[in-house]
């Protein structure tokens, strides 16, 4: 999970916010206890006060009970409550008269008035604290309702990033069936709509490409199969021999083309397996189609290649090929050398330096008027992703008038 994600930063604020609103209730509570607990207690004040008034006019309330209720005061009936009030109760105030002695007794955060005439006794227990108690309760559990419902719905209307970032990581790594529409009726359920919108267009796009792309190839596959029968009946050896490798070469363009289109479009799973370097040189010389003389008069091999390299056996050949493909194009010489360092393979040749920067060459389609030649075409740009698709590290330097390309075999390998 993701420390600084916005779920996690809401998930923080909210429960920051829960906390905040437990306090503000708490001392809310307490404050307004400690006021109600002193309303009660003026309210037992009043009723004694008025009561020796009226004992004094000669004007006693003929049910005392009833008096009292009007002060909020209700008579204790369980015999076990005044007991324990009576013995654990907490003595606020005294007050003698010639009439009673009251005195006010708190327990169980519950205020009493106590009434003993020496003949009877009363215990009356205060009302209004016990109901503005379950005001404040009600008023609580509807904020902490109110709370909750609104961080579950901004949660719910959150929560589909993660889906949607999901989406994104697959459709990154080339599948192309995702689908991230959303029901929602949000900012990021729009977001999730049109970027569906945007993949299945994408895909579309990719589809067509592809299917233009197979279809030129099958078509080329035709006239060059017919070109290959008329080469096998013509009569003259040097002309068959020059048509074959003509149309020998159209084959492996094609077939190049064809892996080329796959691991653009990430539809290509590399057969790994291990092999010596040796043999994948030596397969990616073959894939140049030059006779012997010419191989040895144009390459120039050094090092030791016999280790192993665990690499698919067809594409590293192909990259192979088009780093040595590439170094015969630009060698002032018409010569380049092949050597290992380190298990580091080299690709060297003679040449003027660059006239931009290695990374614009990397690119595909690289126009002659910008490398003020022949152009690299689609070489250099096949070889890195070949490269990148191993793991491995291709890199490029200019040192003494020598242009030196390396595979590194150590780096990243599966």
């Amino acid at each position: 999970m993701i420390r600084n994600s916005i779920i996690n930063k809401i998930s923080v604020i909210f429960t920051l916010s829960l906390l905040l609103l437990v306090m503000f209730f708490a001392l809310l509570l307490e404050h307004q206890s400690e006021k109600n607990m002193e309303n009660m207690k003026q309210r037992q004040f009043q009723s004694i006060n008025y009561l020796l008034v009226m004992y004094r006019n000669n004007m006693a309330p003929k049910d005392i009970e009833e008096y009292f209720n009007n002060f909020g005061l209700k008579k204790v009936a369980n015999k076990n409550l005044k007991n324990s009030v009576l013995d654990k109760g907490e003595v606020i105030f005294q007050k003698l008269s010639p009439i009673s002695r009251f005195s006010s007794i708190i327990y169980n955060d519950r205020y009493y008035l106590f009434i003993d005439n020496f003949e009877s006794s009363v215990l009356l227990e205060s009302q209004d604290y016990k109901n503005f108690n379950e005001n404040l309760w009600v008023v609580f559990a509807l904020a902490l309702l109110i709370f909750i419902y609104m961080y579950a719905s901004i949660y719910k209307s959150i929560s589909p990033l993660k889906v949607l970032a999901q989406q994104i990581r697959k459709f990154a790594g080339g599948d192309l069936s995702i689908e991230c529409k959303s029901e929602q009726n949000d900012e990021i359920a729009e977001v999730a709509n049109e970027f569906d919108k945007a993949v299945k267009k994408i895909r579309d796009l990719i589809h067509s490409r592809q299917l233009f792309l197979r279809t030129i190839m099958h078509e080329l596959k035709t006239p060059i199969g017919k070109g290959k029968l008329v080469t096998e009946m013509l009569d003259d050896e040097i002309a068959k021999k020059r048509l074959s490798g003509i149309f020998a070469r159209l084959d492996l363009l094609i077939a190049e083309f064809s892996k080329v289109e796959q691991i653009a479009s990430k539809s290509y799973t590399p057969n790994i397996a291990s092999y010596t370097l040796l043999h994948v040189l030596d397969q990616a010389i073959d894939l140049l189609m030059l006779d012997a003389e010419k191989t040895e008069e144009l390459i120039k091999i050094e090092g030791d290649f016999d280790f192993e390299v665990n690499v698919d056996f067809d594409l590293m050949a192909l990259a192979i090929k088009n780093l040595i493909d590439n170094a015969l194009k630009h060698s002032a010489k018409q010569q380049i050398h092949v050597s290992v360092y380190e298990k580091k393979l080299l690709i060297e040749n003679k040449g003027e330096p660059l006239s931009m920067s290695i990374e614009e060459y990397f690119q595909p389609f690289v126009s002659g008027s910008k490398t003020h030649g022949s152009g690299l075409g689609l070489g250099l740009y096949i070889v890195q992703n070949i490269v990148k698709l191993h793991g491995f590290e291709v890199s490029y330097h200019y040192i003494d008038g020598m242009h030196q390309f390396s595979i590194d075999f150590t780096k990243g390998q599966l």
